[in-house]
């Protein structure tokens, strides 16, 4: 498949402003299960700077999926066994924060795929990704199936955006601008230009490789500065919690 068909396979048909994306950071399955029902069609539970830990990400996953909502996971590091945790529990694909060179792309595609093109480990009868071996052909069947995000999160990372979309495995380029506009000591409120900029040369070069890009917005921006994203974070569940807390006491 290709990435859109694998996208499109995970989470329904393309809007054309991109896939919807609930980014979840508050360790619940609950309200994991709250952001499915909402209508999301995926969630991206972050396990980078959420206090999500293992057994309630894959508990988050099912509740997702209980939902009809596909779940991503966004891993700590590049640490195989992150990756290969997240899946076995049944992720619909990984997003890898902060990614700035070819090679460590590599690394994470090896950590994400089968043999040939990678090195996950095989568990068939004992992971819940198979139904704890129901799903015989999983392995099989994994590889056309793999969904891969990688972060470009600084100036390195997208000086090398272009070689890092042409890896083997590599399905999306991911802005996070809020990283990226420390690394470029930039203020995400205030230069929203240069953020523009910056993730136009993310879309250039996924789309040079047939590849996706996906966006965290940055504050102010709007659909015209988001144009070529594929999937795109509409709501947090800290900040819509946070905001709707805030006007109930005012």
């Amino acid at each position: 498949m290709t990435p859109e068909e694998k996208l499109v396979a995970a989470c329904g048909p393309l809007p054309e402003r991109g896939v919807p994306v609930c980014w979840l950071d508050i360790p619940s399955a609950a309200v994991a299960r709250i952001a499915g029902a909402a209508g999301f069609p995926a969630a991206v539970i972050d396990r980078e700077h959420g206090a999500i830990g293992v057994e309630t990400a894959a508990a988050m996953i099912l509740a997702l999926r209980a939902e009809g909502a596909a779940p991503f996971v966004r891993v700590p590091d590049l640490g195989k066994g992150a990756i290969q945790h997240a899946l076995d529990s049944g992720a619909a694909g990984i997003v890898v924060p902060y990614v700035e060179t070819p090679a460590q792309a590599e690394e994470a595609v090896r950590a994400a795929h089968y043999p040939p093109l990678g090195a996950r480990g095989a568990a068939g009868g004992v992971i819940a990704a198979t139904r704890y071996g129901a799903d015989a052909d999983y392995a099989g069947t994994w590889a056309e199936r793999d969904f891969l995000a990688v972060q470009i999160e600084s100036r390195a990372g997208l000086a090398a955006a272009p070689e890092i979309a042409a890896v083997p495995g590599v399905d999306m380029l991911f802005f996070g601008p809020f990283d990226y506009s420390q690394d470029a000591g930039l203020d995400p409120a205030a230069d929203g230009a240069a953020l523009t900029a910056a993730f136009a040369e993310v879309v250039a070069a996924a789309k040079g490789a047939g590849r996706l890009a996906g966006v965290f917005p940055w504050p102010g921006a709007r659909d015209v500065h988001l144009t070529g994203a594929a999937m795109v974070a509409r709501a947090s569940d800290v900040a819509t919690l946070a905001e709707g807390l805030r006007q109930a006491l005012a």
